[in-house]
């Protein structure tokens, strides 16, 4: 009887995720597994309609190619349709399953390992938010590519902001954590960053965050340079007193009851309170807002995430040979590692997100290149 692994991928999109398909598939077919590619995410292992074997020569040059192959979907699979999600999975003989995805794919994770014990599940963590509490501070994949990435894009907008006397207000990816915000800011010598940690604690007010941008703005102007650029976490919309931001009382929401950040953008709202202080200021400067998501999320990845992720797909399929289950494949510098899914759950039942601890060098340093 052969032996068989699916692979799914959960969530959104991160530079890597083909390199883990493809070294998955060439470490399984090597250990002797057959590989089965499921499209669409957990949306297709529920639907059962292509669940398909991947072959070597399908996948052995797909490691430098952002996307997926297999697509991906963001629905929990326990809540949508439990029993044709396990019918599909033993319907084509598989019982092991590898899913790459975020901190709300590796809660799935964890789930299937409780409720469907007889499917071993190894996940790898893939976010460019690098919020997934990996050992080590090691980053998850993805993230130096969209902050490379990033970093590119933010260059040019600097320029543009120069030479146009105008000012850039950018939303960055980063829903609990400011890492990938606070990377772009530093990289690219934005004015300045603000991210979610920075509020911890507290519920301020969209006018409150908005007065802080333009003391960096004010601060600038006073040195004779009306233009600049402020990268913002999309995170911090979600810290902000809800009665000052009566847009997201009916923003949607995703599978795990978040707002969607692709809705509503918080350099929106604070640029519309930021050009009411200047109007009411007699100040005259152009404020203009970028999204900056989509661009980073698809993107070829960096050789750090083509090696990292090579590691990992690899990992992935040692860790389920050996038996492993309900475990996150890590790297440790040269080691191939794992966390217990278990371990990373915290007291509300959910996954546990990495924070920007403020007094580490890292936020200090940047911090010391901010205008505030």
């Amino acid at each position: 009887m052969s032996k068989r692994i699916g692979i799914v991928v959960s969530g959104g999109p991160a530079p890597g995720i083909n390199s883990v398909i493809s070294s998955s598939v060439i470490a399984g077919e090597h250990r002797g597994y057959e590989v089965y590619g499921i499209q669409d995410g957990f949306l297709g292992a529920i639907n059962g309609s292509n669940i398909r074997r991947l072959q070597i020569e399908e996948v052995s040059r797909i490691y430098k190619s952002g996307g997926s192959i297999l697509g991906t979907s963001r629905i929990n699979p326990l809540e949508s349709n439990i029993e044709k999600f396990k019918r599909n999975l033993s319907d084509h003989k598989i019982d092991k399953l590898i899913v790459i995805g975020g901190e709300g794919s590796a809660w799935v994770s964890y789930q299937i390992t409780k409720h469907l014990p007889s499917i071993s599940v190894v996940h790898v963590p893939k976010t460019i938010d690098n919020d997934l509490m990996l050992p080590n501070q090691y980053p998850s994949f993805g993230f130096e590519t969209a902050r490379s990435v990033g970093t590119k894009i933010l260059d040019t907008l600097s320029v543009d902001a120069r030479t146009t006397k105008r000012w850039f207000v950018v939303t960055s990816m980063g829903r609990h954590a400011g890492f990938l915000a606070l990377g772009l800011g530093v990289a690219s010598r934005a004015t300045s960053t603000f991210i979610p940690e920075e509020f911890e604690g507290r519920k301020p007010s969209v006018q409150e965050v908005a007065s802080l941008l333009m003391g960096s703005v004010r601060a600038r102007h006073s040195m004779g340079k009306p233009f600049g650029l402020i990268v913002v976490a999309e995170g911090i919309i979600d810290v902000l007193d809800p009665n000052s931001v009566p847009e997201v009382a009916d923003c949607p929401r995703d599978h795990l009851g978040r707002i969607r950040h692709s809705e509503v953008h918080i350099s929106d709202l604070l640029v519309k309170h930021m050009r009411s202080v200047c109007k009411s200021s007699n100040l005259d400067m152009a404020f203009y807002t970028k999204n900056l998501g989509y661009e980073l999320r698809c993107a070829d990845p960096v050789s750090f995430d083509i090696e990292y992720t090579t590691f990992l797909g690899l990992g992935a399929v040692r860790l389920l040979d050996e038996g492993a289950t309900g475990v996150m494949v890590t790297r440790e510098f040269d080691r191939i590692g794992s966390v217990a899914l278990q371990s990373m759950m915290g007291p509300d039942g959910r996954m546990m997100s990495r924070k920007l601890d403020l007094n580490s060098d890292l936020y200090k340093v940047a911090r010391s290149f901010m205008i505030r």
